[in-house]
């Protein structure tokens, strides 16, 4: 296994030799190992899931993902596990209600890092609806998409009343094919998952309307990010290619502009100079800026 880009790891080989006949066959298991519902395997998706709603494995996951998505640094995948063992929380809608002697009281937990907690969830209230869409862990629709969904409709409102009635609109945006539209509409018909939006809202979360963009040098422009950026983080590449303007993409195809190549660049170098993308260096890129 080696580095592909800056997080994804890529199988280059199998060691076949290394191997003892000792090793057992994986068999996929027939049921959830946490809550012991039958495994199913929905249409053409390779996963195998687990389709209770309330698996405990799934809403602990979904709790780290919505923190990790809006950025709570101090709520981490063991300290949210504690609060949920503990009672403080249920679900994530309930983090926002979380006051300092709720947490100062557990063991291991002093006034100090209790501060901390409930001062950067407060911070945290306030979201982009592009945030907020990626956040809900909604099947399908990871940052690039809920960014384009929050672009297009601007708020949240207009979303659910166009993925509850008509799914033509949501079906004319760029990027957008019929499985989100459906994925969409099976969320927001979900009247549980409304009331979980409500509950947010109920504790303080305040979705903030997207504004469009407006025209920068760089719209129409779609751009790719491979390898490890020296001068910056991708988040921040991310931010400075919107701001102008520009759409960032996570794959290389022949509608895309340029393909910016940091250190250690992985797979999407290859194929755009395969299909003759333009691809610039970290300099190029800063020299554009």
């Amino acid at each position: 296994v080696e580095k592909a880009g800056d997080v994804i790891p890529k199988v280059v080989e199998v060691l076949t030799h290394l191997r003892t006949d000792k090793e057992k066959k994986f068999k996929m298991p027939e049921k959830c190992p946490e809550c012991g519902t039958k495994i199913e395997r929905s249409g053409k998706l390779v996963a195998h899931i687990c389709p209770n709603k309330n698996c405990p494995a799934k809403n602990e996951r979904y709790l780290e993902h919505f923190v990790s998505v809006l950025d709570i640094y101090e709520l981490g995948p063991k300290i949210l596990r504690r609060f949920k063992d503990e009672g403080l929380i249920t679900d994530a809608a309930d983090i926002f209600t979380l006051k300092k002697e709720d947490i100062a009281m557990l063991e291991r937990f002093g006034e100090k890092s209790a501060e901390n907690i409930v001062a950067e969830i407060k911070m945290k209230r306030r979201v982009p609806l592009s945030k907020f869409l990626w956040a809900l862990g909604i099947l399908h629709v990871g940052e690039e998409t809920a960014r384009d969904l929050a672009t297009h409709f601007g708020t949240l409102e207009k979303l659910i009343f166009s993925a509850r009635t008509t799914l033509a609109e949501i079906d004319s945006i760029e990027n957008i094919g019929p499985a989100v539209s459906k994925s969409l509409a099976n969320f927001f018909q979900d009247k549980n998952n409304l009331h979980f939006i409500e509950k947010l809202k109920k504790n303080g979360v305040e979705i903030e309307k997207e504004s469009k963009k407006a025209g920068g040098k760089w719209k129409g422009m779609t751009f790719v990010l491979t390898g490890t950026l020296a001068g910056m983080s991708r988040e921040i590449a991310k931010e400075k290619i919107l701001n102008h303007g520009g759409k960032v993409s996570g794959s290389v195809s022949a509608h895309t502009t340029y393909v910016v190549a940091g250190e250690e660049p992985g797979s999407k170098l290859t194929k755009a100079q395969k299909l003759g993308v333009k691809v610039l260096s970290e300099k190029d890129f800063l020299k554009m800026l």
